[in-house]
This record gives C-alpha cells, structure tokens and sequence, in this order.
C-alpha cells in the first residue's frame, strides 16, 4: 500500500503486488476523484495525477476485489486504506499571497522577468509544490520586512487579510480549504483590489510621527506620543491582532499604583498591551504613553478606518 502521507502534490502513489502486475487488471479507484493514470510495470501499479493532488487533502484508495497479477487469483474482496498530501511550503504561501496583491512584493526570476501572471488552477496546484526559480522583490520602499520560507509577522498579516476577505476564522493555519481558494483565485487572477497599507512609527524623534501608508502613498501623517523611558513601546514589525471602536485599558503605572482608563476609542492593538489609539493629550510628538502609540481623537477614527487585522505595525527607534 503507498505511505500513509505524501509529500508532495505532484508524487506518484503505487501499490506493490505479489507478482507481475497485468494492465488488464481493474484499476485501484481513489475518492475523490482525480485525473491521472495507472500504470503497471512489473510488481507496481502506479498512478500519477495529470496536474497535482489537491494540497493537505485527504483520499481513500480501494483496491477492487477483481484486483490481480499475473499467475495469481483475484484478490477475492475489496480492500481500502487512506493517505494524505502535505500542505505547501510557506515559501508557495508568500508567492500565492504575493500574486493575488496581499504582500508588498512580487515574484521575479532571477533573470527579471515578471512570474505575477495568470494561473490554471493545475498550474497554480503544481507551482506550489515545484516552486518557480525566482525570488520576491519588495514592491514598495519601507515596506514592511518579508523572510522567504518564514510564517514571518508579514507573511501572518497578509493571510488574516486574505482570511477576512473570504470569511475565514482569523488565524485558521493553511489548509485543504484555504488553499484551493487560493488556488482557485490565481487562476481566475482574483487580486485583492485594495492598495497594501500598513503603518509606520518612529519612536526618539522630534516630533514623534505615525505614518499611515497606501502602496507608495502616505495618505495620513500625524505627531504621535510612544512610551516614556522604562516603559518603552518595543520596535520592531507586528501585524494587527484585535481592533476597538472604545474599550477600557488598565495596567500598572510606573509608581505601582492601579490606572483603569475606560472608554479609549480607536484601538488598534499589536503587541502584547500595546496600541495604536486616541488619547487626549495637551501636546503629542514625544514619549508620554505607558507603551502605547498614542495619536489625537480625530486622528486616530481616521488611521482606525483605513487599517484591518492583519496590516502592519513598524515601529523604528
């Protein structure tokens, strides 16, 4: 019988018999359904899919009861047994979520030649496991970091977009369902419509700034207060994991007493307790917040409705 898990979409499957294999012999069935063909050579009967089995999808392979080789009876009763295909790579992850325009980069050869074109859903099923020999150029200046072959916070962020889009439970991993919609939307070229936005802030700086970003657009610039020393807000790249229009922040004050602040509209949390949101401030440009990334009331409705969960957060110091 084959292994229990095939590695890859693309592999053949072949079940070894007690004697010379014979083409006349009823052909093993598989559920669902896919197009290859068996072949018979030697002790092996072998199938091939045409295209790919479908990625992290499960089968059920039947061997008929007429089943036979050469010189020996018919295997007298059917018999079944179940295997699986592993999922892609997060390498065809980043280039799938890359063609369909939710991440900053496009698939290039190494030669320059453009590889963002239209798919079958075969095609697209067969790049992800064979993938192309190219890399991914960063299409925007400061856009956030990709690493290729990482579930990087750029790579986590662009799929819970894509899951939004598609009503999928942010968070889900890479799945059978996940990636036929992503196979199937390459080959329709479905690409999100929306530009990549993500949001930048820059922490010791006179003033403190927030950017918002639109592709090579910067659509809102505004002054922005971080965390006083001590209680820094942390640098680096995060994807928004949780969004409020109001809610209530409560933590501990760098004295040790209690602070319970309810009603902080625009919350666009991204790591740990710390948050893009409105507070009132007399001024704003420099560090007052307790880790947060504080912007003025209007400001802040404006950057809340321009952001998703998922989109990025970099914070330079």
């Amino acid at each position: 019988m084959p292994a229990a898990k095939v590695s890859s979409g693309l592999g053949a499957i072949t079940i070894r018999l007690n004697g010379p294999a014979d083409a006349s012999s009823p052909a093993p069935l598989l559920k669902p359904s896919v197009a290859g063909t068996w072949s018979f050579w030697a002790d092996n009967a072998t199938f091939r899919p045409t295209t790919s089995f479908a990625p992290c999808a499960s089968y059920t392979l039947t061997l008929p009861a007429g089943l036979y080789a050469t010189a020996h009876k018919p295997l007298g009763h059917a018999q079944t047994t179940s295997f699986s295909v592993a999922c892609p790579s997060v390498k065809a992850l980043q280039e799938a979520l890359a063609r369909l325009n939710y991440l900053p980069y496009k698939l290039e050869s190494f030669s320059g030649v453009g590889l963002n074109v239209p798919l079958t859903t075969g095609l697209a099923a067969q790049r992800a496991y064979a993938l192309p020999h190219g890399w991914l150029k960063r299409d925007y200046r400061s856009s956030p970091t990709l690493k290729p072959g990482q579930m990087d916070p750029t790579t986590t962020g662009a799929l819970e977009v894509w899951e939004q889009d598609h009503d999928i439970s942010i968070g889900t991993a890479p799945d059978a369902g996940i990636w036929h919609s992503l196979l199937s939307e390459e080959a329709h070229n479905a690409r999100n419509p929306r530009p990549y936005t993500w949001v930048t802030v820059t922490e010791n700086t006179k003033p403190e700034l927030l950017k918002v970003h639109e592709n090579n657009r910067v659509v809102i610039t505004s002054p922005t207060n971080t965390g006083i020393p001590g209680r820094d807000t942390a640098t680096g790249e995060y994807p928004i994991y949780v969004r409020f229009t109001a809610t209530t922040m409560s933590g501990t004050n760098p004295d040790g007493s209690h602070y319970s602040d309810p009603g902080v509209p625009w919350v666009n949390y991204f790591n740990g307790g710390d948050a893009v949101h409105g507070f009132i401030r007399p001024a704003y440009g420099y560090p007052q917040s307790l880790g947060c990334v504080e912007l003025p009331i209007t400001t802040a409705e404006k950057v809340y409705y321009q952001l998703m969960v998922g989109d990025m957060v970099d914070v330079s110091g």
